[in-house]
């Protein structure tokens, strides 16, 4: 259930890194993406990446773990501020389909972190 393109397993990314459908959203409002992910991110959380590039990570703007799908367009939120994505409390973003996932965060073999 809920939204299929981010029921994926997800590995965590340099909080450097740009996300790719970050990006493509920030080209598509005319916003510079680079600028932009600074200003949302702090640049100390690791964000989490799928193989489809649907994608997880931190925005100190509202305190909130999103989950974007492939595109970019936010899809859950949990208002948290822990280092790692919360196993609940996400709530879906109006037109993403219910039920809301739930996140387990699992060691990788080299202590990066995968989801």
């Amino acid at each position: 259930g809920g939204e299929d393109s981010v029921n994926q397993w997800y590995s965590a990314r340099d909080p450097a890194a740009v996300p790719a459908g970050f990006a493509r959203t920030c080209d598509e409002m005319g916003w510079p993406s680079e600028a932009t992910w600074r200003r949302l991110s702090d640049g100390q959380r690791p964000w989490y990446e799928a193989p489809n590039e649907a994608y997880m990570y931190w925005n100190r703007g509202d305190g909130k773990w999103w989950i974007d799908v492939p595109d970019g367009a936010g899809a859950y939120i949990a208002q948290t501020d822990s280092l790692d994505p919360p196993a609940g409390g996400w709530q879906t973003l109006p037109g993403k389909r219910a039920p809301v996932p739930a996140v387990l965060v699992v060691p990788a073999g080299d202590g990066t972190g995968d989801l």
